[in-house]
């Protein structure tokens, strides 16, 4: 598991956003990530397999996702 936590805006104070990698030892899950602002809050899910997605990845799940490979 690796968790990271940002702010992707800049109007609004605190690390409320995340991204969440959740894989086993061959690096295959998924990456889940919640962008908060203050009016809305997504979530986003990305499929992992062997430490890489298909779709294109922030620096943030990137992050996650090493922390997650350990």
């Amino acid at each position: 598991m690796g968790v990271v936590r940002f702010n992707p805006y800049h109007d609004t104070g605190g690390d409320y956003s995340f991204a969440v990698a959740l894989l086993d030892a061959g690096g295959d899950g998924v990456v889940l990530t919640g962008l908060y602002h203050r009016d809305r809050c997504r979530v986003y899910a990305k499929q992992v397999r062997a430490g890489e997605a298909e779709q294109t990845l922030t620096d943030e799940e990137r992050q996650a996702i090493r922390q997650a490979l350990g």
